[in-house]
């Protein structure tokens, strides 16, 4: 078939807009049957040329009939309250499996849909480009100075004295911000950058309140930009950002509008400070948080950083584990830590998904990397205690944490852990052993926790898992299937566990996130 010039044209165009413009343009004047052009994001597709270009309903993807096909032949009504639109033809504009776009015919189309399916292919493969380079474009604009707060923060988490992780701390938060002056109060105790306690405490006032008054009794991230009066400065905006746990306050001047400082960031920032400051008074040392470089992401990728996704241990015992996020960004957590005496485990799961369980992994990460001294009895019930006291003072209300921490001596002999709230544990041997919990989810009430223990034999196979298992099969045929493979494969078989469970990976239901450990 002839490539039309005007289908060439919009093969070769450099924004949406203009490819359904174009591609709008040679259906309209090249052919009669009426049509109707769809923008897909995220599997919802909403009009945007032709027929139906001003219908109210926005439609999922398989509304259309989509099975994985590039295009399909037969009559289908889309229905929203009294919206009705009969299709009886459409053409998907795929490249690697992803759709950008839909046309619909709503007559029996004749050499229009052969047109169609012949070059969809290409068209989706160049909306695809123009999506791609339009989305690294608006993540760079809307969350850069995120991106780089969470790749660069082990700057603060590097500090050890407290004095000196509110000097780095206030350091970068205006190179983050881009802010011109700041300060931060701690322990009574005042640190500026090009800002003097005599100019906060005499010559700048908010609502013809002195701004040291208005700080000592604010008690919440506020962004200020009305009513600030000072003859010394020209001050156009104040970024104020409040830790209730440790009486944190960090007071940034002139802020840049390239982001807009919005609750989830800010507690994500004032987490990491408090985390700094607990640990710089409770230990010697900080544990560098590294974070690889990659190309420009979303948040969630690079949070995930935090987490372990593929983990390998043989030290006398052998520990695997995989953790595939559902989404970009995952609120399950995995992690292993040799001691001087044993080894340290955890699994655990963040309620909800995406970006904002993800940043739990953070604190998790923080928590179980710099707490110490794993070998001595009673360390599991002080790392419990103290991350289920920390989620408690931040009043998340309706994020918890489930998780189950585990140590094993060297020799393999006896395993002590705490599970709090968690999906049951398995020990495979000469008696299987279901381990459940003891307690709730982190961060919902204050708990005595304590520990328990377990005496293993050679061989003994331990298997530890997040929900997102038995969203595919109950827990005690979980459990039987592991048991089985366990058995016969002495290899990984997490791996096996998950594409068998998982057939279509890109209907994942929930994070896939399992530990085995062979004694």
């Amino acid at each position: 078939m002839k490539l039309q010039k005007k289908l060439l044209d919009t093969l070769f165009t450099n924004s949406l807009q203009d490819f359904y413009h174009l591609l709008s343009d040679h259906l309209s004047n090249t052919w009669f049957t009426p049509f109707t052009l769809w923008r897909v994001e995220n599997a919802i597709c909403e009009p945007v040329a032709g027929l139906h270009k001003n219908a109210d309903g926005r439609y999922d993807l398989h509304d259309f009939g989509y099975t994985g096909s590039e295009s399909i032949q037969e009559e289908k009504v889309l229905e929203f309250f009294d919206e009705k639109i009969t299709v009886q033809a459409s053409v998907f504009f795929k490249y690697m499996d992803n759709v950008h776009g839909i046309v619909t015919f709503h007559e029996e189309p004749d050499v229009v849909f052969l047109e169609m399916e012949t070059y969809g292919g290409f068209l989706g493969q160049r909306m695809n480009e123009i999506v791609s380079r339009e989305r690294n474009i608006n993540v760079y604009v809307d969350y850069q100075k995120k991106l780089e707060f969470v790749k660069q923060s082990s700057r603060i988490l590097k500090a050890v004295e407290v004095d000196e992780v509110m000097a780095v701390a206030l350091n970068y938060f205006m190179d983050t911000f881009s802010a011109e002056a700041g300060f931060t109060i701690h322990a009574e105790e005042f640190q500026g950058f090009g800002i003097e306690f005599n100019d906060v405490d005499t010559k700048i006032t908010v609502a013809d309140k002195p701004l040291m008054d208005m700080i000592s009794t604010m008690e919440a991230t506020e962004f200020i930009d009305g009513n600030i009066e000072c003859k010394k400065f020209n001050i156009d905006n104040i970024f104020f950002i409040y830790e209730e746990t440790l009486d944190i306050r960090i007071i940034l001047f002139n802020i840049q509008f390239d982001i807009i400082p919005d609750k989830e960031f800010s507690e994500l920032v004032s987490s990491i400070v408090t985390t700094a400051v607990e640990n710089s008074q409770y230990h010697k040392r900080m544990t560098d948080i590294k974070i690889q470089e990659s190309e420009m992401q979303i948040t969630g990728t690079i949070l995930n950083k935090f987490v372990q996704k593929n983990l390998e241990l043989d030290s006398g015992i052998k520990i695997s584990g995989i953790n595939y996020p559902a989404r970009a960004a995952g609120g399950d957590f995995l992690m292993v830590k040799e001691t001087e005496k044993g080894t340290f485990f955890t699994v655990a799961d963040v309620c909800g998904k995406g970006y904002s369980a993800a940043v739990f992994t953070v604190v998790l990460s923080v928590f179980t990397e710099n707490t110490t001294l794993f070998d001595q009895e009673g360390s599991l019930k002080k790392l419990v205690t103290s991350m289920n006291r920390y989620l408690i003072g931040k009043k998340f209300s309706d994020r918890f944490i489930t998780a189950f921490f585990g140590y094993i001596d060297k020799e393999g002999k006896t395993m002590r852990y705490i599970s709090c709230g968690h999906e049951p544990a398995a020990v495979f041997g000469k008696e299987d052993l279901v381990i459940t919990s003891d307690f709730l989810p982190l961060g919902l009430f204050e708990e005595e926790h304590f520990e328990k223990s377990v005496e293993l034999n050679k061989d003994d196979i331990i298997f530890i898992y997040t929900d997102g298992l038995v969203e595919y099969v109950e827990d005690d045929q979980l459990r039987e299937d592991v048991k089985q493979l366990a058995k016969f494969d002495k290899d990984n078989i997490l791996d096996t566990l998950y594409d068998e469970m998982v057939k279509d990976k890109s209907a994942q239901k929930d994070d896939f996130t399992c530990m085995l450990i062979r004694i």
